[in-house]
Order: structure tokens, then C-alpha cells, then sequence
């Protein structure tokens, strides 16, 4: 498939505080994420969470391209229900991928082409737990003459920079391929069918055109293509409508660069860009991410590692795009470096 948008990468750091709650250690200690970096225990927010804070931004952006892909439940196993979505209806589904099990068949697995890293505090944790009680309630309980008392209970507490990397493959994200295990079904109505095991999939197309020698079927928002491989076995590729691809990315991108919204125990937080660095890559690579780190020195936080970073030779964009600010600002001057967020836009084809 040809594609003239970039893979993209990008690397960001942030302050944050306790985004990721842990196990209840004890009964009554909310605990945080951690691990051991070096040495050093540093608080992280996993995978899953930037995930889910990502996503909510982009819903709550309402720009009408996200909303919630309809699951299904097999057994015990809650699953996206792409018989009623795929790639071509969902934002979801092209960007995080999914895996649909079919009985007695092989699963349909897509990888999602936007990757995330864990987000893990630049400052080491050193142990902070805060106490906190319900007074307010026991307080409204008490004047309405009920018999109540504090239940009291501990935090972790860690406020820290953090750092996370995310990556875009575009030669992915637009793009997906099943193999089923039977013919699909073209209808009078002007529809066709795939049947998924016992499940069946119904899709609306508009018209049929040639091209190369080859025919598809064109949705609303893309084009859809069946070919016979051997035997039982069906491909059927689905390939989204360049100019919506666009909009996808573009509004992930301003996700990331603007912040997203992220909650946790109750409190609101920050995941907003105190530094961010951006390129388009020939290989979908969070290449910046061992890198970039955080010094102090006497006056404050800088950050480090640019250079090395630009040195890299999978950066496949004329311009690398740099975001730095009063409370991390860089002084570098490259040829490679643009602070204009439109001029890394068209350099990497959007």
C-alpha cells in the first residue's frame, strides 16, 4: 500500500502526581505503581493507563472521529465485537488494535500501530505517604445525629517528572488484513457478509470498482478487498480513505501536544508537555526515548541527550520538531530543529 505519511515518534515529559494506583497494601494503603531503575525506586504509570488516558482525551475532544467500539463477551473473555466494527467505522480499532477469537479458527489479531511506553518519574520515589480521613461525611452524619466515626487511610504520594514515548506506524494504522475461513456472501441489497465461526458480519458497500486488475469494494469510508489464498481460506483486506487517516493522526498528535486528561483517585492531573520532542522515522521507533533525561544543576532541571538523539539515523523527516518551556527550556542550535508545530506537520506528510 503506498502511503505518503511518515512513521512518527515522539518522546515528552511531563509532571504528574500518583496517575497510577496499585494493590491496597495492608487494608488501608492505597499503594502506586513502582519499580527499580538503576538502582533507584521510580513511581510509573503502565502502558495500559496511558492507553486509557489517551483515548478519553480524544473522546473527550468530540471532534466527532472517536467514540466507544462495541465489545462482546466469549465465555469469560470481554472482546471488541468486530462484527459490528472494524477499522473503517472505528478510530479505535485502527489505532489500538485488538484480537478477536473465533472458536475452533484462528483469532484475528491486529497490532496497534500507535505504541506506547510506560511513563516512569525521572525523580526517584523515596517512600512519601500521606494520611487522609472522611471527615466531611462523618461530620454530616454526626449533625444529622448518627453514630459514625473517621474511617482513616494512607496514600503513596509521589510527584515527580516523567517521561513516555509514543510511536505512530503509519504503514499500519489504515490498514488491515483477516484471514477467514469462508467465502464472503454478496448480496442483492447491495451489501455482502463474512462469516466470522458462528458470527456473522454485515457490510453496506456503495460500488465496485477495478483497479490494477484487481476489484474493491468501496464503503463510506474506505474501500474493502477480497481475494481466495488456498483452499477455504479468504483474505480480506480493509484500507481506510487517505484524507480520514489523516484526521486520525492529526488529532492524535494534538493530543499529545496539547495534554490529556487523566484522573486518578479522584484527582485531577497533569500529563501536559514541559518538553517534547517529535520526528518523522523510517522505522516506528521511540528512537529519542533512552536518550532524553532530566540533569539539575544549580540553576534547576535541564534537559539532555538532544544531540544524541538527532544523530540517530532512522529520522527520516527535514525538520525534528522541539517543544521546550520556562521550566525546561533548551538552548541548541541545529540546522534539524523546527519549533514551528505546521512546518513538522508538512514534513512528515500531513
Amino acid at each position: 500500500m503506498s502511503n505518503q505519511i511518515k512513521n512518527i515518534t515522539i518522546t515528552v515529559i511531563f509532571e504528574g502526581s500518583a496517575l497510577n494506583r496499585d494493590e491496597k497494601i495492608g487494608g488501608n494503603i492505597l499503594s502506586i505503581k513502582k519499580l527499580n531503575v538503576n538502582g533507584d525506586t521510580r513511581s510509573f504509570i503502565s502502558k495500559v493507563a496511558l492507553r486509557h488516558y489517551l483515548f478519553n482525551t480524544l473522546m473527550k475532544n468530540n471532534d466527532g472521529i472517536w467514540k466507544d467500539t462495541k465489545v462482546t463477551g466469549q465465555g469469560k473473555v470481554v472482546q471488541f465485537d468486530i462484527t459490528q466494527e472494524d477499522i473503517l467505522t472505528s478510530a479505535e480499532l485502527d489505532a489500538f488494535g485488538y484480537m478477536y477469537t473465533i472458536s475452533d479458527e484462528s483469532s484475528i489479531i491486529r497490532k496497534a500501530p500507535v505504541g506506547l511506553t510506560k511513563a516512569i518519574s525521572i525523580n526517584p520515589y523515596y517512600q512519601d505517604l500521606a494520611f487522609y480521613a472522611n471527615h466531611d461525611l462523618v461530620k454530616r452524619g454526626q449533625i444529622q445525629g448518627l453514630e459514625l466515626h473517621p474511617n482513616p487511610y494512607n496514600k503513596e504520594e509521589h510527584t515527580a517528572m516523567y517521561k513516555y514515548s509514543i510511536t505512530i506506524d503509519s504503514n499500519i494504522l489504515g490498514y488491515d488484513r483477516w484471514i477467514i475461513n469462508n467465502e464472503p456472501e454478496l448480496n442483492d441489497d447491495n451489501s455482502f457478509i463474512l462469516k466470522l465461526g458462528t458470527n456473522y458480519k454485515h457490510i453496506a458497500k456503495f460500488k465496485t470498482e477495478n483497479q490494477e486488475g484487481e476489484k474493491y469494494f468501496l464503503t463510506e469510508n474506505g474501500k474493502i478487498h477480497f481475494k481466495h489464498l488456498a483452499g477455504k481460506a479468504f483474505e480480506v483486506t480493509f484500507e481506510l480513505n487517505q484524507e480520514i487517516k489523516k484526521q486520525r493522526i492529526l488529532s492524535i498528535l494534538e493530543a499529545i501536544k496539547n495534554g490529556l486528561h487523566a484522573q486518578s483517585s479522584g484527582e485531577v492531573n497533569t500529563i501536559i508537555p514541559l518538553f517534547m520532542i517529535a520526528s518523522g522515522v523510517k522505522i516506528p521507533s521511540p528512537i529519542f526515548h533512552p536518550y532524553i533525561d532530566l540533569q539539575k544543576d544549580n540553576s534547576g532541571f535541564r534537559v539532555i541527550g538532544i544531540e544524541d538523539g538527532l544523530k540517530n539515523s532512522w529520522i527520516d523527516s527535514e525538520k525534528v520538531f522541539l517543544f521546550d518551556s520556562q521550566r525546561l527550556p533548551v538552548n541548541i542550535k541545529s540546522d534539524k530543529i523546527t519549533r514551528d508545530w505546521q512546518e513538522f506537520l508538512s514534513c512528515i506528510g500531513l
